[in-house]
């Protein structure tokens, strides 16, 4: 039911580790012990997977099965809601939601069984007051037939919420200006962040100051050419592709990703992604989706520990949908390709053609030179089951089946960009807003205060603290972006905008000359020198080398005069207000920042940013949702 869709009962990954000791290990690495040359190693892999599994019964250990609607699981999924929903409690109402939703999925287009969903919806929402969100509910649940014995019951809903309208005010007045099943932008209610210098000519979404440098230590990176200042917005880039992840299918748009969990209507294909419209479901049926409909659920089910490595998938499907299918252009494009060439900052972005665009992905880094024997071998194994279930279950079938160089083009896109997703990909975040009970007010500041890792705040009216927390809801490829190497100090940092946008500022003064730092999610703040070290050489295939990681820095610093700064932030009302007391204080021509410790000075202004681009006020409305999503 609702949740993660992994299966560790079917992960692929531990499927592999156990085939590894019995039978792969020895085939491969005698193939291999005296192959010098990668790409060949990679060849022969590849062949010895797939010898082996021709024999082998994967579907069967895998339990993989198309994906199709299934209006017996709709029914256990509505039953379970309907248990919740009679608890009068407001976080059941929510976790009966999601077997709702969950419900409307798997349901058959035109059943009954969705039509009952869908009134169950109506009466969420009506506990809730949103009465429009009612109103198209009831809408849905009439055009999915719903049963002529219980008209009556819906019928009396819709003239009750209709009353409603007319006579009490509004619960939320802003959600009037929503109509439910439309698309919505979602706002912040802060200006949008523009580039803080002139746009490079060709580049449009990036400062002029900031180039591509490469050399023999840090390969490719990002060098500002003039003094920056913290806040500065640097790039703000639109994702090549993203990636809902599988426990917001009940919450988000999977295309959009706004949060319209009362309104959210399926795929008629499968039975994991939902939108919040019409209008999104056929976006992304035409940008992606078509290719990947039928294996969607399968995939994040065995996927395991290569989580990261799924949008890769979507990767590829976007790709494909751009070049209309023509595999045979596209691989003779990628034969011609000279990869020494693409260069996404010298790239003129104003006249890009799709294949421009897609090159600056193709050359995202794979790290597969760095890879061992096993590890490369674990993740052809995942890459040739997915790609046999694209060819059995979707359109790559046809384009494929008479042409083993198209077949061939395919399985090489699925395997480079699995590789390029781990590494290149980022997470996609947004600030939640979770309203803490007053008996844990005192233990809940405690711990922020001890991993200074979220925010305060406090209802203007009752003065009840609410907790802002960072949670992600989504993978996303940002060709750009991906040029910023990694220090466990940055001195820029990605702030997720509420359109998809990335917006890249720095979080401290930069010098002319100096490089741009990211942070591939082990800072000071919140990892000691070890488990960063062991989490950067398990994920990214490196040893980090920064001021932190030779200095033994283990944890932030606040100086006195910081951290008198900071307690008067906290009764400052306006996020704007902090937001310009702090990059004055950072700003001053006398500070100085080290490059082996990270101030907690520096992770405010992180989130004071978050606060003011990654929260939308419409969210606010169910802080109660955030209570619910602590239960599980």
């Amino acid at each position: 039911m609702y949740g993660p869709l992994s299966d560790k009962n079917y992960d692929v990954t531990k499927l592999f580790g156990q085939l590894w000791e019995e039978t792969l290990q020895q085939r491969i690495i005698e193939s291999t012990q005296n192959q010098p040359d990668d790409d060949r190693v990679a060849t022969i892999i590849k062949c010895k997977i797939d010898d082996f599994l021709r024999r082998f019964p994967f579907h069967e250990r895998l339990q993989l099965q198309p994906d199709a609607k299934d209006n017996a699981k709709a029914l256990a999924a509505r039953v379970l809601g309907n248990e919740l929903f009679a608890l009068p409690m407001e976080e059941k109402y929510l976790q009966a939601l999601r077997y709702y939703n969950e419900s409307i999925s798997y349901s058959a287009q035109g059943s009954e069984t969705r039509a009952l969903a869908y009134g169950n919806r109506s009466a969420v929402c009506l506990k809730f007051g949103l009465y429009q969100e009612c109103l198209e509910n009831i809408r849905l649940a009439r055009a999915s037939n719903y049963p002529a014995r219980l008209a009556d019951k819906l019928n009396k809903r819709e003239q009750h919420v209709k009353r409603c309208i007319q006579h009490d005010p509004p619960v939320f007045p802003d959600r009037v200006k929503h109509t439910p099943g439309k698309y919505r932008l979602r706002s912040s209610g802060h200006p949008a962040p523009k580039l803080s210098y002139e746009a490079h000519a060709n580049v449009p979404q990036l400062v002029k100051c900031v180039e591509l440098r490469q050399d023999s230590e840090f390969g490719r990176h990002l060098v500002t050419t003039k003094h920056l200042k913290a806040g500065d917005v640097l790039l703000i880039e639109k994702p090549y592709a993203n990636l809902l992840i599988d426990v917001e299918r009940h919450v988000r748009c999977a295309f959009c990703q706004n949060e319209d969990r009362f309104t959210l209507i399926p795929c008629e294909g499968c039975t994991v992604t939902m939108y919040c419209s019409e209008e999104c479901r056929d976006k992304a049926h035409k940008q992606y989706h078509r290719y990947e409909c039928g294996v969607l659920r399968d995939c994040w089910r065995i996927v395991g520990h290569l989580f990261g490595g799924m949008v890769g998938l979507r990767t590829v499907a976007t790709a494909i949908a751009s070049f209309d299918q023509d595999l045979g252009g596209w691989n003779d494009h990628l034969n011609t390709l000279d990869e020494t060439n693409v260069n996404a900052f010298t790239m003129d972005w104003n006249n890009a053609t799709v294949s421009d665009i897609y090159d600056t992905v193709q050359v995202l880094a794979t790290n597969q030179k760095r890879r061992c024997r096993k590890d490369l071998a674990e993740l052809i194994f995942f890459a040739s089951i997915v790609h046999r279930l694209l060819l059995e279950r979707t359109d790559f079938g046809p384009l494929c089946e008479s042409s083993p160089t198209r077949s061939k083009l395919l399985f090489d896109l699925l395997l480079r960009h699995v590789q390029t997703s781990l590494i290149n990909k980022k997470r996609v975040h947004h600030m939640e807003a979770v309203e803490v009970k007053d008996e844990e007010d005192e233990d809940t500041k405690e711990k922020v205060g001890d991993e200074l890792n979220d925010y305060f705040d406090y209802d203007s009216e009752e003065g009840k603290p609410t907790h802002f927390e960072e949670r992600p809801h989504a993978m996303a490829v940002y060709p750009l972006s991906s040029m910023l190497n990694h220090s466990c100090v940055p001195n820029v940092v990605p702030i997720n905008l509420l359109d998809g946008r990335c917006a890249i500022m720095a979080i401290r003064p930069i010098a002319a000359g100096e490089q741009l730092f990211d942070n591939y999610g082990t800072c000071t703040i919140r990892y000691g020198r070890s488990i960063r070290g062991i989490y950067l050489q398990d994920c990214y295939l490196f040893q980090c080398s920064c001021g932190a990681c030779q200095s033994h820095v283990e944890c932030a610093y606040t100086d006195p005069e910081e951290a008198t700064l900071l307690r008067n932030l906290e009764l400052l009302p306006k996020v704007e207000t902090k937001l310009l007391m702090l990059l004055w204080h950072m700003n001053q021509d006398e500070r100085y920042y080290t490059k082996h410790q990270l101030t907690a000075m520096q992770h405010k202004l992180v989130h004071t940013l978050r606060m003011m681009h990654s929260f939308s006020p419409d969210d606010e409305l169910f802080l109660v949702v955030r209570q619910e999503t602590l239960l599980f």
